[in-house]
């Protein structure tokens, strides 16, 4: 019987979503199930006060519905210490793994820096507090976090010449301070590797190696090994 992993928007954007269902495959063996947050749930995550309001709609309909007995294993797809990735690992013993998690335990693997390209314009979610509680300290290895100027929404929704230019731009700032792997740091920025690795291309030649991380990509494998191992 194929195990049953169900991918969480904690927003309430249905664009972020079928991003994801656009470019996630499920493995062999297993069946990806999309949840989307109800419509009362902010659309996008910016701040504490949008990830507790998030977590709070989230938690009371995946709870009623009984979504936790039905499904094996849980991706919360939001770049952050989301809480209600806490939220459900205290509620069930399946495994539950946050889509930052996931890139930062990938990214550790395939290079020797990485790096974050974030939404926004500024840092009202402090990201950079989240990958140190991740790593267990402040390490060289992340060499930080540059912002696109993009919303979430708008990364689905909004002018695609202006995403792409706000991509490729934050993608080569990111190399220049010295990552080699970098990190797609939202849900909403589904399916944009090639971007970041044309601003490579047009920045630092042809020859430049760069490894794109895209943490719901990843969340799938994880979560799927953890889901066989039967932890």
């Amino acid at each position: 019987m194929a195990a049953s992993l169900l991918v969480i928007n904690p927003n309430s954007s249905k664009s972020v979503t079928d991003g994801l269902e656009e470019i996630l495959v499920a493995p062999p063996g297993v069946e990806l199930a999309f949840y989307t947050a109800p419509s009362h749930a902010p659309p996008s995550i910016n701040d504490a006060t949008t990830a507790a309001l998030t977590t709070t709609a989230c938690w009371e309909d995946i709870s009623s519905r009984g979504l936790l007995e039905k499904h094996d294993g849980f991706l919360v797809c939001c770049f952050s210490d989301h809480p209600l990735v806490h939220v459900l690992r205290e509620n069930t013993t399946r495994p539950v793994v946050g889509i930052m998690e996931a890139a930062v335990a990938h990214a550790l693997f395939c290079g020797k820096r990485f790096g974050i390209i974030s939404t926004g314009s500024g840092f009202k979610y402090d990201r950079h507090k989240d990958v140190y509680s991740f790593l267990g300290a402040a390490s060289p290895r992340f060499a930080g976090l540059v912002t696109t100027g993009l919303g979430v929404v708008e990364l689905r929704e909004g002018d695609r010449a202006k995403v792409e230019t706000g991509m490729k731009r934050g993608a080569a700032e990111m190399l220049a301070m010295g990552a080699d792997v970098v990190i797609l740091g939202c849900a909403g920025m589904a399916g944009m590797e090639p971007l970041v690795k044309q601003a490579a291309r047009e920045v630092h030649g042809e020859d430049t190696p760069v490894k794109v991380i895209d943490g719901a990509r990843a969340g799938i494998e994880l979560l799927t090994g953890l889901v066989r191992s039967k932890y």
